[in-house]
């Protein structure tokens, strides 16, 4: 059969449309639409252009609740697909894949309605040039729009191409960004940061802001970790750290205690629709459990080890580990995307509901659990009725059901029933035990996004590297799994000739890697080559740094373009702004000043790219430094200068271990932590380290010591983990 033909063949009869050969699972969702998709390619262009119609650009991804409402009422309706193959060429793109034609059109989308989101819905012109966006449309509102947006085009098309062209050159000009002409003044940017967020946070249920709720790692708790970090032993500053630090894990501890865990199977939702972190949306993105596990462990090593508090920060961080080890892990090493939103409620079930794996009635409850029913319940906040707020639950697909959370302590479940702490520990493990076993078996889950992205895998290779370094033998894998994710990309993603990096994974690599991917990527292996003592994950650092120079730095402007050349990209913008992940240009500046003191011959080349990032981004920064806080985070770390620990001694050796563990025992995010066993140089990186080049052959290395590095000058050899002083 043509491709022609298969195309516009539909769902009703199980014929497929020209997405049935495309790679990505948001894109197969839609692959028995009665809707003529394309792909984001130059065929769908030409069509365009040839039959002189406008384009109706589709962008969501595959866990995206909304995306498969809007699916379901109207991709799936055969009187709006007749309409959209008649009047529209149809692109539908998976924002995973292609996150530079998300980022363009949702630029113009909250450029126009102020707001944003998926599905993004967006109509342009032939030479793809945008004049009209929004997100979910209901059925009946999305079909009058189709309409009346075709009869404009072929009433008036000439003012749409006019508008769009105009729309394009805004765009372009407003991406053109005016570099800072002057010292930032770094600290008190950080104070208006701070007062923003103290501002904004919720006392009574942590987090900043009212509903919905995200966690945001990116915008808050990684902001508020380093600046807790920096000023704690500082007199002045101390109480605003401590209040850093404070309302940081208080926001993690509710969210740990909340419904946006799963607390039967682990893992957390990307976000909760009310304000107290019960009920969330759903699906479960690798960015946010990477995130969360980094923001866990870093806020735990602020906290005494003894505390309460810690303790609920490393359960998280195991929780995560777990959750993706089990359910987001490739046979190969490498980390799945997602889990979906929406699932069949039984096996026999033929509508998918929101949540509705994880959602449990009391009469279900009671059933399984029996005589643990009502200890269980009074625990994890289960009521008779469901203990889901309506107004939370629009579409009514939560009615009578019950979102499992902490609703009360071990202490106040064991006062209430004359139990023992400790035996009413056991019994609820043992409840969640037989909840798991009963949900594996009799409920179908979720639908897995089992493509891997090069950017999210180098996120978690992170949180994995830090666990291994803080959990201290709590988590024994984690050190093995972010090695595992390392070589899975290398082989699968990484073009050893070129050095380039593709951006996905499924059945094959897919597109072009970002700017995302390089910066993420390196990162993880700067945290994965700290946590292993492996020189091979450095020097890989070190050669994906150059090509990211080489693909995406702008040697007229400065800084980072976001995006990979593309002549079908219109605009190649950079975006600095932290959203439900950091901005790559925020994460290529800490890699600089990390690298700078890693490959130090190298400082002055590493100085001039970080010294453009922050150039090209200082009037943003200085008057919305709330949007850039992970960039004025990486830009104050340097300011206050990054510090080298050299661990000299076999890995394998006791006495290294000690130290290695004294260096580790608290946060420091100006850390930079480099290995030399003598027994085996370092070769290839002291060939750009002349610090480690001058420690090689040093006869004080007889004993396993550390050395304390500051603005490259090294202070004399420590030998006992107890005189390390970290501050």
């Amino acid at each position: 059969m043509s491709s022609t033909t298969n195309a516009t063949s539909h769902g009703g009869g199980g014929r497929l449309n020209r997405l049935a050969k495309a790679k990505s699972p948001y894109l197969l969702q839609h692959a028995e639409n009665p809707v003529d998709w394309y792909e984001w390619t130059p065929e769908a262009f030409e069509k365009a252009k040839r039959e002189d119609k406008p384009i109706f650009l589709s962008v969501g991804y595959s866990a995206c609740h909304w995306c498969h409402v809007l699916a379901h009422e109207s991709f799936e309706d055969e009187v709006t697909a007749k309409l959209m193959n008649e009047r529209y060429v149809n692109i539908k793109v998976d924002r995973e894949e292609r996150p530079d034609v998300d980022r363009l059109y949702m630029t113009f989308l909250q450029a126009t309605s102020g707001g944003g989101g998926w599905p993004m819905s967006v109509w342009l012109t032939p030479d793809l040039h945008p004049f009209f966006a929004g997100t979910y449309f209901p059925k009946g509102q999305f079909r009058q729009i189709l309409e009346k947006l075709a009869d404009f085009w072929d009433d008036d098309k000439e003012r749409l191409i006019e508008n769009g062209k105009d729309v394009i050159e805004q765009l372009r000009s407003n991406s053109e960004l005016a570099p800072g002409d002057k010292q930032l003044d770094l600290p008190h940017l950080s104070g208006q940061v701070y007062k923003r967020l103290e501002r904004l946070y919720d006392n009574e249920h942590g987090g900043f802001g009212g509903a919905p709720k995200f966690p945001s790692p990116a915008q808050t708790m990684h902001f508020l970790a380093r600046l807790a970090a920096l000023d704690m032993k500082n007199e002045k500053r101390r109480s605003e750290a401590e209040r850093a630090r404070d309302m940081a894990v208080q926001t993690m501890v509710k969210i740990y205690n909340g419904g946006i865990r799963d607390v039967v199977g682990g893992g957390f939702s990307r976000y909760s629709v009310d304000n107290h972190w019960h009920v969330p949306h759903f699906e479960k993105m690798l960015y946010d459990e990477a995130q969360l596990l980094s923001s866990a462990l870093e806020l735990a090593q602020l906290l005494p080890a003894d505390s309460a508090d810690r303790k609920t920060l490393e359960a998280m961080a195991i929780d995560i580990i777990t959750y993706v080890a089990r359910d987001l892990r490739s046979p190969e090493g490498g980390f799945y995307s997602a889990e979906d939103a929406d699932s069949l409620p039984t096996k026999d079930s033929t509508v998918k509901k929101e949540g509705a794996f994880y959602v449990w009635t009391a009469a279900e409850l009671g059933e399984l659990l029996s005589e643990h029913a009502e200890m269980f319940g009074f625990h994890y906040g289960v009521e008779k009725d469901g203990n889901c707020d309506p107004k939370h639950d629009v579409q009514g697909e939560l009615k009578g059901q019950n979102v499992l959370y902490v609703a009360h302590t071990v202490e106040e479940t064991s006062s209430k029933f004359g139990v023992p702490p400790e035996q009413v520990q056991v019994t609820l493990d043992k409840c969640l035990a037989l909840l798991k076993e009963h949900r594996d078996k009799n409920r179908p889950r979720p639908h897995l996004d089992d493509k891997i992205v090069t950017c999210w895998n180098g996120l978690m290779i992170s949180g994995l590297a830090k666990a291994s370094e803080v959990l201290d033998g709590q988590s024994t894998d984690a050190l093995e799994l972010a090695e595992a994710s390392a070589v899975f990309i290398k082989k699968n993603l990484y073009d050893e000739t070129t050095g380039e990096l593709r951006r996905t994974y499924r059945e094959g690599p897919g597109p072009t890697g970002q700017a995302d991917d390089y910066a993420f990527l390196i990162q993880g292996l700067l945290d994965l080559y700290e946590a292993s003592g492996k020189e091979e994950y450095v020097t890989w650092a070190i050669r994906l740094q150059d090509k990211q120079d080489e693909l995406f730095y702008d040697t007229e402007g400065g800084g980072y373009f976001a995006s990979a050349p593309d002549p079908h990209i219109l605009v190649r913008m950079k975006d600095a702004q932290d959203g439900a992940e950091p901005s790559a240009a925020s994460i290529s500046l800490y890699n600089l000043h990390r690298l700078a003191h890693i490959a130090e011959d190298r400082h002055a080349q590493y100085h001039e790219r970080a010294a453009g990032v922050l150039r090209t981004h200082g009037q943003l920064l200085e008057h919305a430094p709330f949007a850039l806080a992970t960039m004025l985070s990486a830009a104050l770390l340097a300011q206050r200068g990054l510090r080298q620990f050299v661990v000299s001694g076999a890995a394998e050796d006791t006495a290294t271990g000690a130290l290695l563990r004294a260096v580790r025992a608290h946060f420091v995010p100006g850390r930079v932590l480099l290995h030399l066993d003598p027994r085996r140089p370092p070769r290839e990186l002291a060939a750009l380290n002349g610090t480690l080049r001058a420690l090689v052959d040093d006869p004080s290395n007889a004993r396993p010591n550390v050395r304390l590095c500051e603005n490259f000058t090294c202070g004399l050899p420590v030998y006992d983990p107890g005189a390390l002083t970290l501050a």
